[in-house]
């Protein structure tokens, strides 16, 4: 009897998701489109992306402030002063 074919679960790579979330973290708006790949297109993409960044924030923001170096004129990220420390959640 012939092995019925499955296609392959679609994981998202995790450096490839903070890299599409990282422009939204820094300044609030995502300027580059880099979420449409992940379903924030659209007029309305940016309000849910807007939404959605919390839970995003919560599962990569450690990541992020490991990476994240202040520039002029942002000391801190919008997502930083918007969700708190993402170390304490």
């Amino acid at each position: 009897m012939p092995v019925k074919s499955r296609c392959p679960k679609r994981r998202i790579d995790p450096a490839a998701e903070l890299e599409a979330w990282s422009m939204l973290f820094r300044c609030g708006y995502d300027y580059f489109r880099d979420l449409e790949p992940y379903g924030f297109d659209g007029p309305e993409g940016e309000a849910a992306a807007r939404i959605a960044a919390k839970k995003a924030w919560k599962r990569l923001g450690r990541a992020y402030m490991a990476n994240f170096k202040p520039e002029p004129p942002r000391e801190q990220p919008w997502a930083l002063e918007e969700f708190g420390d993402p170390r304490c959640h």
